[in-house]
């Protein structure tokens, strides 16, 4: 079904992409006009001792768990990447704890999900594959010719399940992953691959790095006791020797201080329960926990930085989602998050601060010049745009013409109280709900929403000859997991991972789904369903053609890499369809 989240082999991975490029111009639905080329070294840094050209990326979020997600975020000039959590909860266990749809991105970021959906052991692959890959198509894009990227991954929310195998190894498997099996599987498919690539050479495979990060954030959400943060976080320091950043909660600002600044924001509507801050770590401890920290990690030669802020829960009361509960993010965090930082760096003025929450081109310059490096960004990536949103906010940070040296706490307690009422952030409403009028073909003539607000590169645009619309969006069933957020971006209020003409990879993906759509059961011929009916269809095999069969012989004709595989069918299967 499609709300499991599968990955992809290496090598598939590979072929889609080259193909993609050398034949569409684009990679992941990304088009070449959006890959971020204006390449310098005006606010590159070293940070945790690792070679940082551009320091924003995704934050941990749904956008950082697949490794089609990194290379599409790459694209467009992220390079600074916060995979997902990790936790010993994780792949299905996690999956059926996760509702759908599972994001909201309408107006403010609301969110229902957490940590990874993959195992732990998959999410290790991705994150493997995902750093090999850029380093990769740096050079076959002419994006850069060393790694220019960080990855600084995340764990949770205990300090038993942190101490666990399963945890242990995924991070020293990621400090060093020579020998893993993924790693060395990804160097074979490269070797075996290399006449595919036209810049990428043979001698360029022996300057991928084995080392795929030396930073940890613990993140502290989710149930992570206080009496804890500290046992796990000098664990980390001490017996991983590992560079790690505390990742803290928004409800640090306290329940008054957070009303008020919604309320001053016009954000009356998102409703807060105050025991969700009573309950949670409070300023006057986590200082402390911070100061300790700070010495351990001098202690022990590593860096100790904190990362601002985690989501803010709150009340479901929109009803987009299933569930009580949802963690907020978007604008309305911004004035939080910020007004966190300003608090710890008033208390600790040299520590490194990284943020997350709200970030955007109003405000990335800034949050740059107070010496908060790096940023990342989630909730404006799941808007309209997607990705290539990414491009305002890094042109904006070069505005600064150098990467901050420390914080300028004078500043920043200037930003912190500006946001507090900044007209940028403040409550423009969600819009009607729209009537659900989308249809599988013919859709508007030049839309293409739903392909760019996927985190999963889901949605695809496809130019089909003989429909009205520019182009057909096609739905890739397998680099789905229902999140929901195509819906609520749909000019025609619809759902388009559910309605749009579904590519299967196999027989159980297409009997487990009822979406228009179409299974390659030999070299020519197809299992297709089409407005109920299901039938085998032969290309070419008539004039009179439907929509969908017309789509069919497009995909075949110029996006065969995507259909590749021959699905081997039992002939009696078939016979039904027949």
């Amino acid at each position: 079904m499609s709300d499991v989240m599968k990955i992809m082999s290496f090598e598939r991975i590979i072929n889609l992409t080259l193909e993609d490029y050398y034949t569409k111009g684009k990679i992941f639905g990304i088009e070449e006009k959006d890959f971020y080329r204006d390449i310098d070294s005006s606010i590159e840094m070293d940070f945790c001792g690792e070679y940082l050209r551009f320091p924003v990326g995704p934050a941990a979020g749904p956008h950082t768990q697949l490794t089609q997600n990194f290379l599409a975020a790459y694209l467009t000039g992220c390079r600074y990447f916060e995979p997902k959590t990790v936790q010993i909860v994780a792949g299905k266990e996690m999956q059926e704890m996760i509702a759908r749809p599972c994001i909201d991105a309408k107006n403010v970021g609301y969110n229902v999900e957490w940590s990874t959906e993959l195992t732990v052991e998959e999410a290790k692959e991705e994150y493997i594959k995902a750093s090999v890959l850029l380093q990769v198509m740096g050079i076959e894009l002419g994006l850069s010719d060393v790694k220019d990227f960080i990855l600084n991954i995340s764990v949770g929310y205990d300090l038993k399940g942190i101490q666990s195998k399963k945890i242990s190894d995924f991070i020293d498997d990621l400090k060093d992953a020579k020998d893993t099996k993924t790693f060395n599987e990804c160097i074979e498919v490269l070797k075996g691959n290399i006449n595919k690539f036209k810049k990428f050479k043979l001698e360029d495979i022996d300057k991928i790095t084995s080392k795929i990060t030396n930073i940890v954030t613990l993140s502290t959400m989710h149930g992570c006791k206080a009496s804890e943060i500290l046992d796990i976080a000098t664990h980390l320091i001490s017996n991983k020797k590992i560079n790690t950043l505390l990742k803290c909660n928004s409800t640090l600002l306290g329940y008054d201080n957070v009303r008020k600044i919604l309320d001053g924001l016009g954000y009356n509507d998102i409703e807060l329960k105050r025991e969700d801050f009573d309950h949670d770590l409070q300023f006057d401890m986590a200082k402390e926990i911070i100061s300790k920290l700070l010495q351990v990690g001098k202690d022990n030669d590593v860096t100790f930085g904190v990362k601002l802020t985690n989501t803010l829960p709150v009340v479901n009361t929109r009803n987009v989602m299933p569930g009580d509960a949802m963690y907020m993010s978007g604008k309305p965090l911004y004035p939080i998050a910020i007004n966190v930082a300003k608090n710890i760096a008033t208390e600790f003025k040299d520590i490194k601060v990284s943020i997350s929450g709200g970030i955007d081109k109003n405000n990335a310059l800034d949050v740059f010049k107070s010496g908060i490096a790096p940023i990342t960004i989630a909730t404006l990536f799941l808007q309209p745009k997607g990705y290539a949103n990414n491009n305002a906010v890094l042109n904006e940070m070069k505005k600064l013409g150098h990467a901050p040296n420390g914080l300028n706490i004078e500043f920043l307690e200037e930003l912190a109280e500006k946001a507090k009422n900044d007209v940028n952030y403040k409550n423009k409403g969600n819009g009607r709900l729209l009537e659900n009028k989308l249809e599988t073909f013919d859709c508007l003539k030049s839309c293409g929403i739903c392909v760019d607000v996927c985190p999963n590169r889901a949605n695809m645009k496809v130019a089909v000859e003989g429909l009205s619309a520019n182009y057909q969006i096609t739905h890739i069933e397998n680099m789905c997991n229902e999140c929901g957020n195509c819906h609520m971006f749909c000019p025609k209020g619809g759902f388009p991972y559910l309605k749009k003409t579904t590519i299967y990879q196999d027989l159980e993906e297409y009997q487990d789904s009822n979406n228009t759509g179409i299974l390659r059961v030999g070299e020519e011929k197809f299992l297709l369903r089409e407005d109920g009916r299901e039938y085998i269809y032969e290309v070419n095999s008539k004039e009179d053609k439907s929509k969908l069969e017309i789509t069919v012989e497009t995909i075949l004709k110029d996006y065969p890499h995507y259909i590749d595989k021959v699905n081997v069918v039992n002939e009696d299967e078939l016979k039904q369809y027949a």
